[in-house]
């Protein structure tokens, strides 16, 4: 016998399809039907009825670049953070601390060094002589390591710099513990045995508990998607396990490592590989490097310094990679930030479009300093961008600090991209940036900073548009549109039910939205109905 379907009926349904519903039809994990609720009530007079009252219904929050499994593991290490310590003294404190109640690494994150302060190798052998030490910065971009880290890594005393990475020196040319880029990255996807030493790894059983803490935190705040932008082996196994063990609150798609492309490959793992709760979208290669950790390659050098950022990759390494993840129909999903960056991923879009014609839609992870010459480039070659959503908000006045006015409002450019009719998709890059959908809407609306700065706001974006960088950008991102970002038949039963509607609210206090329920594909995951 057939199931009737569910009907879901609120105040407001924002559907993202052009049409304004006062119900939805759910059977299965698929939204059936929508329209009045009397005309849903007819066609099936046995259905269950959810009513969600007053409530502002959207499409589920898609976060089509975060690190969750990366997130995972982090919540097993030492936060130094600046809500958690206080200065470098008090992040030393807290390494001391930790290196004294426990046996083995001490792995520490989100460090931010424009607010806590600089901190060197020396200053971490003095807190923590005989343990190795890592204070990986907020941005993931680089680090820094004790002396006895760098001994378990194999890092000698004259190592020299790798392609793309690089390690820091004091005026006396000994290593002052800081690593960059990829002599970093590179650790995050490696194994035992390559030639850069893997960090250690948590306990399968830890990492599953913390997985499901985080997921419930996610769907708390309307995430029921998200796209893990850096997959090695390690974040693989953690997705994977989580799958077998039946975890159906957050659909994940994965931007597999270039650094493993062949092996993935030779496994099948290509683009749409898997289901609808796990699935690979691309392939994630790096040009440079980062925007809050001042490493991205720039025209113009930061701000009063001679400065103008690095290279993880060479043109001819992104031109060969480009073509051979291109050639194969995989999607491509590559960071670069800075504007000489851009350029050069462009170059390697352009030359593998000419020689080869595919359905597939690649990305351009951040993009961060564009201009004109850039945008209709981008538009030319029907490429999504991945911008950050909540960097505004998140860095406020130390962005004008480090880039300076005029690049500031050619920074994070949604106003410029969605004119141009590119299709823009929500990236906090989490735990870089805050997770919160709602909070990196407001910034995309007011661009302002939480320290009251304003941040480029000729880029600024309604909250219609906002809300739309978030569902249907996001999953054109990941090649999914046609079944998730709107609330309309036959796509996918995730929604979020918002205690008030953010086009009619003080732009200034859409973060403060409560999140009352959480669906996703047809189950609550969040809050009460």
């Amino acid at each position: 016998m057939r199931q009737s379907p569910v009907l879901y009926r609120a105040g407001t349904i924002i559907s993202q399809d052009g049409t304004r519903p006062e119900a939805l039809a759910v059977a299965g994990d698929r939204i059936s039907a929508s329209g009045t609720f009397a005309e849903l009530s007819d066609r099936y007079p046995d259905a269950e009825v959810v009513d969600l009252g007053d409530a502002v219904v959207v499409p589920g929050f898609n976060d089509a670049h975060a690190h969750l499994a990366d997130t995972v593991q982090s919540r097993l290490d030492l936060d130094v953070s600046p809500a958690s310590v206080v200065g470098a003294e008090g992040l030393l404190d807290a390494v001391r601390d930790r290196a004294a109640s426990r046996r083995g690494w001490v792995l520490a994150g989100n460090y931010d060094d424009s607010v806590t302060g600089r901190i060197d190798r020396a200053m971490l052998d003095t807190a923590a002589p005989a343990t190795p030490v890592i204070v990986r910065h907020v941005s993931a971009h680089w680090a820094v390591l004790n002396s006895r880290a760098l001994e378990e890594l194999g890092v000698a005393e004259d190592e020299p710099d790798i392609a793309g990475g690089s390690y820091g020196r004091d005026a006396h040319g000994r290593l002052d513990g800081r690593v960059y880029e990829r002599a970093l990255l590179g650790r995050y996807v490696s194994r035992p045995g390559d030639a850069l030493a893997p960090l250690p790894a948590p306990e399968p059983a830890d990492v599953m508990a913390e997985y499901a803490r985080v997921t419930a935190e996610w769907n708390a705040v309307g995430i029921t998607s998200t796209c893990d932008a850096f997959v090695g082996p390690q974040q693989l196994e953690i997705h994977s396990m989580a799958r077998a063990q039946g975890g159906r609150g957050i659909r994940v798609a994965m931007l597999l490592a270039a650094e493993r492309y062949e092996e993935y490959r030779a496994l099948g793992l290509g683009t749409d590989f898997g289901d609808e709760w796990l699935r690979v979208a691309g392939v994630k290669a790096f040009v440079d490097g980062a925007i809050g950790g001042r490493t991205c390659r720039v025209s113009e050098p930061f701000v009063g310094t001679h400065d103008h950022g690095m290279l993880i990759s060479t043109q001819e390494e992104l031109d060969a990679l480009v073509g051979r993840v291109h050639g194969d129909g995989n999607r491509l999903a590559i960071h670069a930030n800075g504007d000489v960056a851009i350029r050069m991923l462009l170059q390697a879009y352009e030359t593998a479009a000419r020689t080869v014609q595919t359905g597939v839609r690649h990305r351009i992870e951040h993009c961060s300093i564009v201009d004109d010459e850039i945008i209709a480039r981008i538009a030319g070659l029907g490429l999504t961008v991945v911008p950050f959503s909540a960097y505004a908000r998140f860095y406020g006045g130390r962005l004008e600090e480090w880039y300076g006015a005029d690049r500031v409002e050619r920074l994070f450019a949604h106003r410029a991209f969605l004119d141009a009719g590119v299709p823009v998709a929500a990236s906090t890059d989490h735990p870089a940036s805050p997770i919160q959908p709602l909070g990196a809407i407001q910034s995309m609306v007011t661009r302002r900073g939480v320290d009251g700065a304003r941040v480029g706001g000729s880029q600024a974006i309604t909250v219609e548009e906002a809300i739309g960088v978030y569902t249907t950008g996001s999953a054109t991102a990941t090649g999914e549109e046609a079944r998730k970002g709107r609330l309309a038949p036959g796509f996918l039963a995730d929604f979020v039910a918002l205690g008030a509607d953010p086009r009619r609210a003080d732009p200034e206090g859409i973060s403060e939205i409560p999140v009352r329920a959480t669906f996703t594909g047809g189950k609550l995951v969040h809050g009460g109905a």
